[in-house]
């Protein structure tokens, strides 16, 4: 399973959305075999759309398939799970973050993603003197404040968005001494898929690598579904 994971994955790294097995195998490295064999598996099961093209073959994500989102969404979720079960304070800000905004948004909720998962996950508790895992820094221009933030993309149906109810709910998620930020865009799923569809300087590709790099709270499938369709016509 987890191989097919990561195979449907390396299409998302690929602005057209389109590769060949050799160019599968060497991102994934590993042998053209069984980059081969796993392919025709996934093409048999409806993920993957295999186009002949001389001697190679063409392959790209079957969007038309629900399954293909459920693949997608399982890794995304496998690597949430792992974040929101370390004994971190980002873990206990973002597992609160993820069960807010399903209880105050409910069916109206189409995901949530943090988006500076980065500069997050090195908060510590200055109360305690915990330093979390540190990733690498990022450049200063990169970083505005020294003060913690909490930056969140929602994707929302129309309904009125309770702001301030929502940020000062999440405030209280931060040690006393922490005064974060906190920021919100929210957008509707038609919103979402018009801004993953822009083509001009591969400004879609480019917004959802900037949502990759966050970490997905809730609306795995969701998501997945949206992006799989505003990509689907780059294809062969």
């Amino acid at each position: 399973m987890q191989l097919t994971i990561q195979l449907a994955e390396v299409f998302l790294d690929h602005p057209t959305g389109v590769l060949s097995i050799h160019q599968i195998a060497r991102k994934l490295g590993i042998p053209y075999g069984t980059a081969y064999n796993r392919v025709h598996q996934m093409g048999e099961l409806g993920l993957i759309d295999i186009v002949p093209q001389g001697k190679a073959k063409l392959c790209a994500l079957n969007a038309n398939n629900p399954m293909t989102a459920s693949v997608l969404a399982t890794g995304a979720s496998q690597a949430t799970y792992r974040f929101l079960r370390e004994d971190t304070l980002p873990a206990r800000i973002a597992a609160h973050t993820k069960l807010l905004f399903e209880e105050a948004l409910g069916e109206h909720l189409h995901g949530a993603i943090l988006l500076n998962l980065q500069a997050f996950s090195r908060l510590h508790d200055p109360d305690t003197g915990q330093v979390e895992p540190a990733e690498p820094v990022p450049p200063p221009d990169e970083e505005d404040s020294d003060a913690p933030s909490l930056d969140m993309f929602v994707i929302l149906s129309p309904c009125d968005f309770p702001e301030g109810r929502i940020k000062t709910a999440l405030q209280t998620y931060f040690p006393p001494t922490l005064q974060p930020r906190v920021t919100h865009m929210v957008v509707t799923p038609s919103t979402l898929a018009g801004m993953l569809h822009e083509r001009e300087n591969e400004a879609g590709h480019a917004a959802f690598q900037m949502l990759r790099k966050g970490l997905i709270l809730t609306g795995f499938e969701r998501f997945f579904s949206i992006v799989l369709k505003a990509f689907a016509t780059r294809r062969f």
